[in-house]
C-alpha cells in the first residue's frame, strides 16, 4: 500500500499564538470558543413547521493558564483585578511555515472570574478562566 501525503499537513498545537494587547501570551494550556444563534422553528395549521425565527448571536469561551501566566496578568490589571481589566480583543493565531496562516479575533473580551484550584499531588497549578465574548471574527 502506498502511504501518499495527499492534504498536506494539518493544523497542530504548536501552529497556535495567541495574542492579548499585542502581546503574545506562553502560558495557555488550553482554549475553546463558540459562537451560536438561537434558532426556533414556528408552527401554525396543521404539524409542521412553516417558518423559522433567529435570534441573537452568543459568544461564550474558555481558557486554561498555567498559575505563573495569571500571576502575570494579575499584576498589571486595574487594582490587581483582573476582572476590572476593560475588554479588549484576545487573537488566534494558526500559522507556520507549512500550514495556511489564518486568526480568529475574540472581540472584546473580559474575564468573568478569578479561580484557583489547587489538589494534591499536582504537577502544576492550571486557572479555568471563563471568557465573555462580544464576537467573533475569522480573518
Amino acid at each position: 500500500m502506498n502511504n501518499v501525503l495527499i492534504n498536506g499537513v494539518n493544523y497542530a498545537w504548536t501552529n497556535v499564538t495567541w495574542m492579548w494587547y499585542t502581546l503574545p501570551l506562553i502560558g495557555i494550556k488550553s482554549i475553546s470558543y463558540e459562537a451560536t444563534q438561537k434558532t426556533e422553528l414556528n408552527y401554525g395549521a396543521g404539524v409542521f413547521p412553516i417558518s423559522e425565527s433567529v435570534g441573537n448571536y452568543e459568544y461564550k469561551g474558555e481558557i486554561e493558564v498555567y498559575l505563573d501566566e495569571w500571576n502575570k496578568i494579575i499584576a498589571a490589571s486595574p487594582n490587581k483585578d483582573p476582572m476590572q481589566i476593560p475588554r479588549s480583543d484576545f487573537q488566534v493565531v494558526f500559522g507556520g511555515s507549512r500550514v495556511l496562516a489564518k486568526a480568529d479575533v475574540l472581540q472584546q473580551v473580559k474575564f468573568t472570574n478569578d479561580p484557583v484550584q489547587v489538589k494534591q499531588n499536582d504537577g502544576s497549578i492550571v486557572i479555568k478562566l471563563t471568557l465573555s465574548i462580544a464576537g467573533i471574527k475569522h480573518i
